[in-house]
């Protein structure tokens, strides 16, 4: 029934354990499609959404997939195919807005976060736009993942490309309903 959110998680965890047995993690990291800005310009476009599903650190990977398996619900009511969609442009959202604003067109960018922000947004946005929610109430459902900013080593352009994204396609979809 979670076709998406299951297999969306077993490519991470199965890429994650490549990356960990590596003795390069890194480079294990970037031949498993982890966003190098520099690669994508030489045509690499695949990397904006492989690296979604690229984690090299275990508690990166084991937030996201708790994050993505508690979103499961989201599957089963918009069905795998808008739920995959939501989830691969969400992604792609995220990583072309680093690849826009990332200073170190070498470093990497890994995570499927854009994709959660994605979902997020687009819950909200819903809620909000059938007066179930408030803004108010909005920002304090988001405050803890907007907190997380702030930690070291997070892509904040990765979680707002998502976010944004997430954000017009619950528009687009609410209106074609």
């Amino acid at each position: 029934m979670y076709i998406v959110t299951y297999s969306s998680i077993i490519i991470c965890i199965c890429v994650f354990l490549y990356i960990n047995v590596s003795k390069n993690r890194i480079g294990a990291a970037i031949k498993a499609g982890a966003l190098v800005p520099n690669r994508v310009r030489r045509g690499e476009w695949y990397r904006i959404i492989t690296a979604g599903f690229v984690h090299i650190r275990p508690y990166h990977l084991l937030v996201n997939m708790y994050s993505l398996y508690n979103y499961r619900w989201l599957e089963a009511s918009l069905g795998s195919v808008w739920y995959g969609l939501l989830l691969l442009l969400s992604i792609m959202g995220g990583n072309i807005l680093t690849m826009m604003y990332k200073k170190n067109r070498n470093s990497i960018t890994v995570g499927i976060s854009g994709g959660l922000y994605g979902f997020m947004a687009f819950y909200v946005t819903l809620l909000v736009r059938s007066h179930y929610f408030t803004i108010r109430d909005a920002l304090q459902f988001m405050m803890p993942n907007l907190i997380v900013n702030f930690m070291p080593n997070i892509s904040v352009t990765g979680h707002l490309g998502g976010f944004v994204v997430g954000i017009i396609y619950a528009i687009i979809l609410q209106a074609m309903l």
